[in-house]
């Protein structure tokens, strides 16, 4: 029967089973205890485990090691240090196991607080001159920052490895000390591929983009072949200096090398792929995944989201539900950015209600992302509702609720709240001031606006950007101050951009102010050649003041230019799904249909206006 138990215990088990293994343990079997409490934990069932392991009354150094591994792995590094701390207490014998495994789960705390105490442990029972375990103690002062404790460890080991080189050079690397790093890769007389790793990681990290090309090209010069943590730096690196060129050098390099590229660097090359605006082979790359993770799904409907590419994520989160992956928050935000973007409403309160089944809405990153949605459809009492009932609120949640009120023409409101924030520990940022700033425009409050913008700097040492600037001028402008508009605008530091132009001319336009409306067009003209706008916007001015000829010169203008006038849609959300229509267009799949309602719409509506009966004449 003892074989037999011991059989059972070493093969897949659920929950009841174990229950009732554990049962025949107690009643007969005392001795399997052990056994038992490692085949839970390594099922994962820790707090089973736990209460197994709490009413051994001895339990062995093995046992405690198996349980302070486990937790370490998982990161319950609070969990893995009090049984540490347990351990200890109990008089158990103590190993150079034991505390390699607890050192590993000091990077999670202040390395002052417990990675010292623990340290100092390792010095009064003697294993302070293991090589593993002076490695594993550098490791924990480098990622924490104490580099002084580090070097101390890193000189004192007599003969060094690749390994203590690595930790080394990753602390450096944290640091931003990229020479430090430097100098301790050149002077290493054996490298691992993890040592050019971490190099070229720390060049990566610390902006010296070309140095790590050029690593890597002596690193291949070299014939040391990359590994998957290679192919993943410099996929990342292609995607932050947006280098298809780059990117797809790499690509190659995994076919040509035929190295197996696992989910990690597969989805990397998605996420390189959509970053430098090659959607469509990034979900040719997507399709040829064996097996996708959330992190694959999220990079890939995230991509389609950032590229205004709405419909196609949402319909690739369709997906993903139907094959039961879980989303996570990335997924989620860039799920409810493609509703805002599409405008459809409908979508919208679907992905919410989704939240609420599945927990997701107390999430910061999720409610601010939901709360922003309602802002952009204009439903500002339940975005509200949403800001309200959030627990925490980092600068993005602030930010929306103060843009959405702003935007929706609820302005005295934007400013009541950014008030409320400066109660908090929150700091405002550039967007908040283009919500306070618009705030401001939409109520005419110019003075109050002057003093948020001049406060960018003076409070906050934030140099007013090209939209704050523009916000400016909106203010101006809607105030009927064009002089004042222009003026400022002259004296702006940076260059203006179509936005201010346009502003601009819209008010000259407004306010009939032909000289203004001149100049804005002549600098619109040169920015945006090919729009059409601002050839109309003009003939509209002189047409309105009666100036014929000049309106006709704008139209003979646009025309010996070959100037098209941009076509106007019109937009409709329709079971879940947006329709788009142009004047006189016969694309769409039903304008049959269209077409016939239309006219029977326009017969009732002659109908309704005269005093004929369609009825009677039938």
């Amino acid at each position: 029967m003892n074989r037999n138990l011991l059989t059972l215990l070493h093969s897949s088990l659920r929950l009841n089973q174990f229950k009732q293994t554990h049962a025949q343990i107690i009643t007969t079997y005392a001795s399997l205890t052990h056994t038992l409490v490692k085949k839970l934990v390594d099922s994962s069932l820790l707090g089973y485990a736990r209460q197994v392991f709490d009413r051994i009354p001895h339990p062995d150094q093995a046992l405690y090691i198996t349980f302070i591994s486990k937790y370490t792995k998982l990161s319950f590094n609070k969990e893995a240090v009090k049984l540490f701390v347990l351990m200890h207490g109990s008089c158990t014998h103590m190993s150079t196991r034991a505390f390699l495994a607890v050192i590993k789960s000091c990077s999670g705390f202040s390395v002052g607080s417990v990675g010292k105490q623990i340290h100092c442990l390792v010095i009064h029972y003697g294993f302070d001159l293991d090589v593993y375990v002076q490695s594993a103690l550098m490791d924990i002062y480098a990622k924490n920052g104490d580099l002084f404790s580090a070097r101390k460890i890193f000189y004192g080991i007599l003969v060094k490895d690749p390994v203590v080189y690595n930790c080394l050079i990753s602390g450096y690397s944290k640091a931003g000390d990229v020479m430090a790093a430097e100098c301790l890769f050149d002077e290493m007389k054996e490298r691992t591929v993890a040592s050019w790793n971490s190099i070229i990681s720390c060049y990566v990290n610390n902006g010296y983009h070309d140095k790590a090309l050029e690593t890597f090209e002596r690193m291949q010069a070299e014939n040391v072949p990359p590994s998957q943590i290679t192919l993943v730096t410099l996929l990342s690196l292609s995607a932050k200096l947006r280098d298809l060129k780059l990117g797809l050098k790499v690509k190659k390099l995994i076919a040509d090398s035929k190295i197996c590229a696992n989910t990690i660097v597969l989805t990397a090359m998605v996420k390189m792929l959509v970053k430098c605006g090659a959607v469509d082979e990034a979900r040719k790359e997507f399709d040829r995944m064996s097996t996708r993770d959330v992190l694959a799904w999220s990079a890939m409907i995230s991509g389609y989201a950032q590229n205004k590419r709405a419909t196609e994520a949402l319909e690739l989160f369709e997906c993903m539900e139907r094959e039961k992956t879980r989303p996570n928050d990335v997924v989620l935000v860039s799920v409810l950015s493609a509703c805002s973007q599409l405008g459809s409403e409908e979508a919208g309160e679907y992905i919410a209600a989704y939240l609420g089944t599945e927990d997701m809405s107390s999430n910061v990153y999720v409610a601010s992302a939901l709360l922003d949605m309602y802002c952009k459809f204009g439903n500002i009492a339940k975005a509200r509702q949403i800001f309200d009932a959030m627990s925490v609120r980092d600068i993005v949640s602030w930010n929306s609720m103060i843009v959405g009120l702003a935007v929706n023409g609820f302005a005295e409101d934007a400013i009541l709240l950014y008030e409320k924030m400066k109660e908090t520990e929150v700091k405002p940022d550039i967007i908040t001031f283009v919500g306070l700033l618009t705030a401001c425009s939409r109520t005419g409050l110019v003075e109050l606006g002057l003093e948020f913008f001049r406060s960018m700097e003076s409070q906050y040492n934030i140099e007013p950007e090209i939209e704050h600037h523009a916000c400016i001028v909106d203010l101006f402008c809607r105030t009927g101050r064009l002089n004042d508009a222009y003026e400022f605008v002259c004296r702006m530091k940076m260059e203006p951009n179509v936005v201010i132009w346009s502003t601009l001319l819209s008010a000259s336009r407004t306010h009939l102010n032909v000289e203004l409306a001149e100049l804005c067009v002549e600098k619109l003209l040169k920015l945006e050649p090919e729009n059409s706008g601002y050839y109309v916007l003009l003939s509209n001015i002189y047409a309105s003041l009666g100036r014929w000829q000049s309106s006709f010169e704008v139209w003979n203008l646009m025309k010996n230019k070959r100037v098209q006038k941009m076509a106007a849609y019109s937009w409709i959300e329709m079971d879940n799904m947006v329709h788009k229509f142009l004047v006189g267009d016969t694309y769409h799949p039903r304008s049959n249909e269209v077409y016939s309602i239309v006219d029977g719409l326009a017969l009732q509506s002659i109908y309704a206006h005269s005093d004929v009966d369609p009825i009677a004449d039938i």
